[in-house]
């Protein structure tokens, strides 16, 4: 996993969706910190013959250093690297590419977003609206900017960002309020866990 947000929030996704932990489905998560640290691990772990899924979010792709490119990754995992690295956000071959997205924040939709913030950070004036969320995509890093709106808007927003995805995770209690993208990744873990 790229970092905190993840490490925080996966387990408890993972639980809503598969029914266990991802302990008793013999997964290991290791949070690395920042995506640069989990391709490393990941390298490593793959060159050790060890069973792996690298999870970042598909803004990775645009680090700088390009080590999220397609040659950096061939390069560290060979021609199959797809079967190691996922990224959250990015639509398979046959989605329409306005289903792209730039992190995992993003995957989960308005009426979801707008549900939880109603259960957990009320609004000092009003409700939350799916519209509320869906004003703020496409604007730039939409999960700094859900944190701002949250924090402005509510005496109890969150403190931050892994605190606001864990607070998300821990208020669904619907497998289906979980993101497609996400629960596909859940079942592959398990497959590769098998």
């Amino acid at each position: 996993m790229e970092g905190e947000t993840e490490q925080r929030a996966f387990p408890l996704l993972f639980r809503l969706c598969e029914g266990l932990s991802l302990q008793a489905a013999g997964i290991a998560l290791w949070a690395c910190f920042n995506n640069e640290g989990a391709l490393h691990l990941a390298r490593y772990l793959v060159k050790q013959g060890r069973t792996i899924m690298l999870v970042v979010d598909a803004d990775s792709r645009n680090v700088r250093k390009g080590i999220f490119k397609a040659p950096k990754l061939t390069e560290y995992f060979g021609s199959h690297a797809s079967r190691y690295v996922k990224f959250l956000g990015e639509p398979e071959d046959d989605a329409p590419q306005e289903e792209k997205f730039n992190e995992l924040e993003e995957l989960f939709r308005d009426d979801v977003w707008a549900c939880v913030a109603n259960k957990i950070w009320a609004k000092t004036d009003g409700i939350w609206e799916p519209a509320d969320f869906a004003a703020l995509r496409g604007q730039g890093k939409f999960s700094g900017a859900v944190q701002e709106m949250l924090q402005a808007q509510s005496a109890s927003g969150p403190g931050g960002k892994p605190e606001m995805m864990y607070e998300l995770a821990m208020a669904l209690d619907d497998k289906n309020d979980v993101p497609e993208q996400l629960r596909d990744v859940f079942k592959r873990l398990r497959e590769l866990a098998a």
